[in-house]
């Protein structure tokens, strides 16, 4: 889902009168937008291979994996958001077996909260984790994401669940009304505007930002060109979007003409 968010361009750096040279290099290294399918392609904004230190460990809900992994995958979600149910169907089970669990790739989760609902939801998977019960808890929420998110006590049916899956309760519900976890969705929304997120699903893959619930098989290609750190190697995507829906184009437009201008 993209919200009606366009996605900004990447911003460029300041710099002191006599630097404007370096200001056009880096602009022209940070711009790029190229928006596929379902999924933006942001290939300038080009985060590190690992998460950046600053505020990322702040907003984390999740993470595994080898962190020498030759691929990194930042994944952002949100329990109410119904691409994401779908692409967790069909993609977190062969990424988490074929790739975390063989050491070929890190897994890092940044929930976002744009919905009613998802702070629980997000809460909810958090202290699951707590209780070794992450990726059950992550499932169920998905697969039931068209009950839970229409009730009216959303913590009180989030209990409801960890019961179900035989966790601590009393544990649960002290975790589950912690204000950390608010303090967590904010940091994440923080890192959301770093990687220029508009929409959920959306994952960074050594670098560069995707949007949109597409096939496993497309995305395995992904990671396996990364893999072999030929990530331009990956084929183009089966899903396709207008790019007005993804990207500020008149603000795009507005910097290339800028970077033309400056040489």
């Amino acid at each position: 889902m993209l919200n009606g968010q366009p996605a900004p361009g990447c911003a460029r750096e300041r710099a002191a009168d006599g630097h404007r040279e370096h200001v056009r290099r880096a602009a022209r290294d940070r711009l790029a937008v190229l928006v596929f399918a379902g999924l933006s392609v942001t290939a300038g904004c080009r985060a590190t291979a690992a998460p950046p230190a600053d505020g990322m460990s702040a907003a984390v809900a999740y993470t595994e994996g080898d962190t020498a992994a030759p691929v990194h995958v930042i994944y952002f979600d949100d329990y109410v958001c119904d691409d994401c149910a779908k692409f967790s169907k069909e993609a977190v089970e062969p990424l988490h077996r074929d790739w975390v669990e063989k050491g070929r790739a890190q897994l890092t989760l940044v929930d976002l909260a744009w919905h009613r609902g998802s702070v629980a939801g997000s809460a909810a998977a958090s202290c699951a984790a707590e209780q070794g019960k992450f990726w059950p808890m992550h499932t169920l929420l998905f697969e039931r994401q068209e009950v839970w998110k229409r009730v009216v006590d959303i913590p009180a049916q989030m209990v409801e669940y960890a019961a179900e899956l035989g966790m601590d309760t009393t544990r649960f519900r002290q975790c589950a009304s912690s204000k950390r976890h608010q303090a967590r969705l904010d940091a994440a929304e923080d890192v959301a505007r770093r990687y220029a997120v508009r929409g959920t699903p959306a994952f960074v893959v050594n670098g560069r930002l995707y949007y949109g619930s597409q096939q496993w098989s497309w995305v395995e290609q992904v990671l396996a060109a990364n893999e072999r750190g030929t990530p331009d190697a990956a084929p183009p995507p089966p899903l396709k979007v207008p790019t007005k829906q993804v990207v500020d184009s008149a603000r795009l437009r507005a910097i290339q003409d800028s970077l033309t201008r400056g040489g």
